[in-house]
């Protein structure tokens, strides 16, 4: 396939942000829903279709190959040369991007269950997912034409999201909150701690591995609930914040949150003290901001009309 250079616009004018702290770097025409990035390459998902993208030049991204899965692609982590994929019914892709031009279904894992696979992250060498009926389940990907299935692991009800952080897996369960689990022998998975919320509709989670912390996200209020996880064991609440809408993909990096919210943008809020995190800055996009990805100080905003590459000045 032919490299094509995406149709870039500049910021339009119902586009807005806080001066100073965030800029319009290009924008990648075509729905996104899910994007992760790795390296110079982002991975965008709409539907069943997922596109990548050579960001190597940021303000002039390019558009190389394209991809249409059986299922409806929920989530996706980028790792070097691979794309893993939470493909719905059909449960665990990976996805080789050694040819960004042609990318190509290298294996799968079909988690039997009547649930979908809605979300997936990687934990040191771990690809983990989470299933609405099976939980958590842990992945050797050693081999990447046969994942491998190390364990499965029921949380106390629905496993709605997972991040990692070093060698624990993070799991947003609803209604229970955060469950911490010790995926250092991932064949035999051992329950660090739980962190229950405050609310009942947890349905997000992210991990900050630089200060060691955990955000999980209630459905229903948009409370950013801050957990501790200093002592994995004891996972303690610092924090919270409450976002003035609802709160669609979460993301972090050191001591800055970074939330999707839908019709009302982009937040960047400073957790850098948990007890009071503030808004630092916000930008609005043309649709509905539903994924982000950060790459070095890029934010990759998908907006489900476009993918907008900003550029984060704190």
């Amino acid at each position: 396939m032919a490299l094509q250079v995406c149709g870039l616009v500049g910021a339009p004018e119902d586009v807005h942000a806080q001066p100073g702290t965030v800029e319009h770097v290009a924008t990648v025409a075509g729905g996104a829903v899910v994007v992760h990035a790795a390296g110079s390459l982002a991975v965008t998902a709409d539907g069943n279709t997922l596109k990548v993208l050579d960001l190597s030049t940021p303000e002039s991204p390019v558009t190389r190959g394209t991809l249409t899965l059986t299922d409806r692609i929920w989530d996706l982590v980028v790792d070097h040369d691979r794309a893993y994929v939470a493909n719905g019914f059909v449960g665990f892709v990976v996805v080789d991007l050694a040819d960004p031009d042609a990318p190509t279904v290298r294996g799968s894992y079909e988690v039997v269950s009547q649930g979908q696979t809605v979300s997936i992250a990687l934990a040191d060498n771990v690809v983990l997912t989470t299933n609405n009926q099976t939980g958590l389940n842990a992945f050797d990907v050693s081999d990447p034409t046969s994942p491998r299935l190390l364990t499965s692991w029921l949380t106390g009800g629905y496993s709605r999201d997972v991040a990692g952080m070093g060698t624990l897996g993070l799991v947003a369960d609803q209604p229970d909150g955060l469950h911490v689990v010790n995926l250092s022998d991932p064949s035999n998975p051992l329950e660090a701690s739980v962190h229950f919320a405050e609310g009942e509709t947890t349905q997000l989670v992210v991990s900050s591995p630089a200060t060691a912390t955990a955000f999980i996200v209630d459905g229903a209020t948009s409370t950013v609930e801050i957990v501790d996880l200093t002592d994995p064991t004891s996972a303690a609440l610092a924090g919270t914040y409450t976002a003035p809408g609802r709160v669609m993909h979460v993301a972090a990096e050191g001591s800055t949150l970074f939330l999707a919210q839908a019709g009302q943008g982009l937040s960047i809020v400073d957790v850098s003290t948990p007890s009071a995190p503030h808004l630092t800055a916000s930008y609005d996009t043309p649709g509905a901001v539903v994924g982000i990805a950060l790459l070095d100080d890029l934010i990759l905003v998908a907006d489900t009309e476009a993918l907008l590459v900003l550029r984060h000045r704190p």
